[in-house]
């Protein structure tokens, strides 16, 4: 789902599965807790927050949360698998 797509609902959502207070998303994102307050507050998906959002979700990716739209915005966490991911292959782990 694009980032720009993701709703406040879905980031306090998957800052709840990843059991992180807000000021923990805020640490690793590199944003005030106040960002992440606002950004998680208000869902208008075309408004200034939409970059903010956009990179509290890359960041709650980054830690395994899926964002997901079948018909209704929601968030899920991956499993862990063995391995690299696709997008953390490259030629320094290539043996």
């Amino acid at each position: 789902m694009p980032p720009s797509k993701v709703t406040g609902r879905q980031i306090k959502a998957g800052r709840a599965l990843l059991g992180w207070k807000r000021k923990e998303l805020a640490t690793r994102a590199g944003l005030a807790e106040a960002e992440v307050r606002a950004a998680e507050a208000d869902d208008a998906p075309h408004d200034p927050l939409a970059l903010t959002r956009s990179r509290l979700a890359d960041t709650l990716a980054d830690a395994g949360i899926a964002f997901t739209n079948g018909g209704a915005f929601g968030v899920m966490l991956r499993p862990r698998s063995e391995g690299l991911r696709p997008e953390d292959l490259n030629a320094s782990n290539d043996d």
